[in-house]
């Protein structure tokens, strides 16, 4: 990823932002990251299910045929390599063009420069493989919701209207992480348990328990493990940008808010982007209509804010 030299920024006028984010090839931009963060959690979805089957499976195989414990063993083996070297690589390969995608359209909305190359990146033939025409990818962003994709009060000006967008953002996916991490959790607590309930209900022996269902479920337990950490640690590196951000707002800091922090948090953005761990569809969907609804209430108070430290009315 090469460096540009940094060149002056001038947020544009929150009016413009607002509609900008709208426009044709915004949309069509945000379609794109979705269906590419979308290919992304379907390669995290298959790792899983693996995991699961073999948490199932072992301990009734195991009791079953008490010969076979040593045939799990190595078939979790085999798939805990798989999972750890050929499908998280893809995962984070698309997930990291999907994070290059949505820094486009940051760009476009926020009139930032492009201040890196960023690798690995998307086509142009592959966004229009994932969009197709302009008439469906319009059509389908608002069947998915994704217009008005950040708060905007046009009676604040540009750089807090960014700096209230950046921190919604950073908020909102903070929230979701806590909630993708609770999830983790969970199924790793249920998950130990099952398996230890199944293999005394079915009488394994000392031997048959650890061939044939400690083994096959300790590699899966640990990615559960690591991902119920790694997703709470990028839930809580968020929340500290999102309170950053806020101090600056509500000018609690020492310094006034200058272009040049948008363009700070804009980069730690992005490479939280293609580094947090995926949050399933599902865990999305449940809370999406609960986190835009903070996320909105939120924005506006800052946007109230904002207003009273300039002297503006609120009407």
């Amino acid at each position: 990823m090469s460096r540009r030299p940094t060149p002056a920024y001038q947020p544009p006028t929150t009016a413009s932002m607002k509609d900008g984010q709208n426009e044709v090839p915004a949309l069509r931009l945000l379609l794109a990251q979705r269906r590419l963060y979308s290919r992304a959690k379907a390669w995290s979805f298959l790792r899983w299910i693996g995991f699961s089957i073999i948490g199932v499976a072992a301990p009734i195989l195991t009791a079953v045929v008490p010969e076979a414990a040593v045939v799990v063993g190595a078939i979790a083996g085999v798939w805990i390599f798989l999972s750890r070297t050929w499908f998280s690589s893809v995962e984070q390969n698309l997930a990291a063009k999907a994070a290059e995608i949505q820094e486009r359209f940051d760009q476009w909305v926020f009139g930032m420069p492009e201040l890196a190359t960023r690798v690995p990146s998307a086509s142009l033939e592959e966004i229009v493989q994932l969009v197709g025409t302009d008439e469906t990818a319009v059509a389908e962003a608002n069947k998915e919701d994704l217009v008005n994709w950040y708060p905007f009060d046009e009676r604040v000006d540009g750089v807090i209207s960014i700096a209230i967008a950046q921190r919604a953002n950073a908020a909102y996916s903070e929230r979701l992480l806590n909630a993708n991490a609770n999830v983790w959790l969970t199924i790793t607590l249920v998950w130990s348990g099952a398996a230890v309930i199944v293999g005394v209900i079915v009488g394994l022996t000392f031997t048959q328990f650890l061939l044939g269902v400690a083994l096959p479920l300790l590699p899966a337990l640990l990615d559960v493990w690591d991902q119920f950490r790694l997703t709470k640690h990028a839930g809580e590196v968020r929340r500290a940008m999102a309170d950053d951000i806020e101090r600056a707002v509500r000018g609690s800091g020492d310094q006034q808010l200058t272009p040049e922090d948008l363009l700070l948090w804009q980069e730690q953005t992005y490479e939280l982007r293609r580094t947090s761990p995926q949050v399933p569809n599902l865990v999305y969907k449940r809370a999406r209509d609960r986190n835009e609804h903070a996320m909105n209430t939120a924005a506006a108070e800052l946007a109230e804010v904002a207003l009273r430290r300039s002297g503006t009315s609120g009407t």
